[in-house]
């Protein structure tokens, strides 16, 4: 019997222009026959004997071909034949990081949808590692997953920044292109680690050492499981036994609960309802019902039908609504809302709406009645072993160590705010096990900067703003490049849509240190930033200087709210006793900015936040201003 990993599919995409190897394992002692042909032409195009080595495995160079082709492979042995076919040649891209890369096309229907229906392309092809860790040693196999092209629906499960990247590379270098998806969302860094790493850094070995314990591993899944279902039957049971004698009160949509003493704060099954009326307009018509974010997790029911759930807090709430299900008239909206950990609530700014597919539009907004069902104890999060140190490495990353690729594409950090400090150290650490893995120590390596962030709310952090900055710092290494994305974000999505921009982003890394044929500068830096000798009495003047010509604008894609101040420049702030004050600036020449501040500013800084949506500085090709903050005691004297 032949054994061969699952990335040797139907539509397999191998690297064109270098030698790949086929390979694999046979449990005979004859020789396996490796063929190739030509589907176009009909015509055999390699044949070749290999001979199995002790443990069985068969391994044969091809030879370098160039782009595209058509392909069927057959490799046989004494009593089995494996058959693939519609191999082409192109360039293949491994990804990797969490929920970021590998966020699905079908999270960005909203934005998107005419674009990803009328897709179709057989060059470009996806392949979804599935998940698997590993504590004990290396895979040498993938198991499961298969290559698709480009063509709706299929393409739904594309991760959608990779998918992006490589409709750019397609459209501007014409070959096939292969991408291997293995992110998962959640995996802090520490996941896509080898062993050795983490014994070197003297990190998480502790982890890792309990995560080899098989019997651990296994009553703690179960143990998760049981107390997470235990928890959502009980909670769910609580919504039969609703009764007069429940608390109950009014909530206004969006909004957090923190403000509302019966629900700040508490972890519940609430019910909640809301009757509007409906237009006979909308009765016959697709509907949706936008229901932004809930907190955290919902059954939703329309005039008593479930018309959409969703079991934890991060994806919108956008639910198809059949022609039929509305009536004329008053219709009531229900929901079962669970609130496992911390704050309950409505995302804000975010759609809450029952839109018809004309574009008539009925607002939710405003009082929502509740009934609280039942308090609930706190639900702790489950434990994932795919986050635990070297795990998916072992698994998911090993097992690709034969394929041919040009570069990886990396978007991740998201799971290592809380420890930023350390982040350089071991991304840089992970950087070089990946290029030791392939054996190519300027292997081209492009990652994603964080997006903005805050989860919904105003409160000042800059905890992401730090572990950008180590993201940065990282580009020390050869052959890296930061694609920056932190005017992409949301203040109030962790899963931002704007994945095309991404992926443009990318391509244009890819275009330096993958095919060297132009620069790549993520966007505009400061060069210096000082402060004249002679200042005025009431503030001081601070001069910034930046490598390029700068303009107020936006990223390509970004949905701009009308509010948006687009006629000074934002982005700016100064810092007096730990609290950032917005400082006011202006042009002085095209790559010269002027800041006035208070004397007793501590510091100064520029898209330096959680959240910095406001920033509005460019270049002329419209890739933001790096962020960066600047200590007082650090500016230089000048005149």
């Amino acid at each position: 019997m032949i054994q061969l990993s699952s990335i040797f599919g139907d539509y397999m995409v191998l690297q064109r222009d270098t030698e790949n190897l086929i390979w694999g394992y046979s449990d005979q002692k004859s020789d396996v026959i490796v063929i190739i042909k030509d589907n176009i032409t009909g015509e055999i195009v390699f044949d070749s004997k290999v001979t199995l080595s002790k443990d069985g495995l068969f391994e044969l160079a091809l030879e370098p071909y160039p782009a595209g082709g058509d392909f069927r492979f057959v490799i046989t042995d004494a009593d089995d034949k494996k058959s693939i076919d519609h191999i082409t040649f192109g360039d293949v891209f491994i990804c990797g990081g969490q929920s970021n890369m590998e966020l699905p096309l079908q999270r960005t229907l909203e934005r998107y949808e005419e674009e990803i229906k009328a897709a179709y392309d057989e060059d470009l092809r996806y392949f979804h590692v599935p998940e698997k860790y590993n504590f004990h040693h290396t895979e040498d196999l993938l198991e499961g997953g298969e290559w698709k092209y480009d063509k709706y629906p299929d393409n739904l499960d594309f991760g959608a920044v990779p998918y992006f990247a490589a409709v750019e590379i397609r459209k501007n270098k014409g070959v096939p292109v292969g991408i291997i998806n293995t992110a998962i969302g959640g995996t802090p860094i520490k996941s896509w680690c080898c062993e050795e790493t983490i014994r070197t850094l003297n990190m998480h070995v502790k982890e890792f050492e309990q995560c080899q314990d098989d019997e651990y591993v296994a009553e703690t899944i179960k143990k998760d499981l049981d107390a997470d279902m235990k928890w959502r039957e009980e909670a769910n049971r609580s919504f039969d036994d609703i009764n007069e004698s429940n608390r109950r009160g009014t909530v206004l949509m969006p909004g957090f609960f923190e403000d509302i003493p019966e629900l700040a704060g508490k972890q519940m099954a609430i019910y909640m309802h809301k009757e509007i009326e409906v237009p006979a307009s909308f009765v016959d018509q697709n509907c949706k019902l936008y229901l932004g974010a809930l907190i955290d997790s919902d059954m939703t029911y329309l005039n008593g039908e479930l018309v959409g759930e969703t079991g934890y807090l991060y994806p919108p709430r956008i639910y198809r609504i059949a022609p039929g299900t509305l009536k004329e008239g008053t219709n009531r909206i229900d929901i079962k809302l669970l609130v496992f950990r911390e704050q309950g609530g409505f995302m804000p700014g975010m759609h809450y709406m029952l839109k018809a597919e004309s574009g008539e539009e009925i607002s939710l907004e405003g009082e929502w009645s509740y009934e609280i069902a039942k308090r609930m104890p706190y639900l702790p999060n489950m434990t994932f072993f795919s986050y635990k140190a070297t795990g998916v490495y072992n698994g998911m990353i090993y097992p690709l160590r034969r394929q041919k690729h040009r570069g990886i594409f990396f978007y991740q950090g998201e799971s290592n705010i809380e420890e930023y400090r350390t982040y350089k150290m071991e991304f840089e650490a992970c950087i070089r096990d990946w290029r030791k893995l392939w054996n190519d120590p300027e292997m081209p390596f492009i990652f994603v900067q964080l997006a903005s962030w805050c989860e919904g709310k105003s409160v000042f952090g800059e905890k992401r703003a730090c572990l950008a900055e180590e993201q940065r710092k990282c580009t020390h290494l050869p052959k890296t490049a930061l694609v920056q994305a932190h005017d992409l974000g949301e203040y109030n999505e962790l899963h931002p849509t704007n994945k095309k921009e991404v992926g443009r982003r990318i391509a244009l890394a890819a275009d330096d240190l993958v095919y060297g044929e132009s620069k790549y500068v993520p966007g505009p830096e400061y060069i210096d930033v000082y402060r004249p000798k002679d200042q005025p009495l009431d503030h001081l003047e601070v001069e910034v200087t930046f490598n390029d010509e700068l303009i107020l604008s936006h990223g390509y894609g970004v949905i701009v709210d009308k509010d948006r101040d687009e006629e000074n420049i934002r982005g700016f702030f100064y810092i007096v006793n730990g609290q950032r004050h917005v400082a006011e600036a202006e042009f002085i020449e095209p790559n010269k900015i002027l800041l006035m501040i208070p004397k007793n500013a501590e510091a100064i800084s520029y898209a330096w936040a959680d959240s910095c949506t406001e920033a509005n500085l460019y270049s002329k090709d419209r890739l933001p201003v790096v962020p960066f903050l600047k200590k007082r005691n650090k500016l230089s004297l000048k005149g």
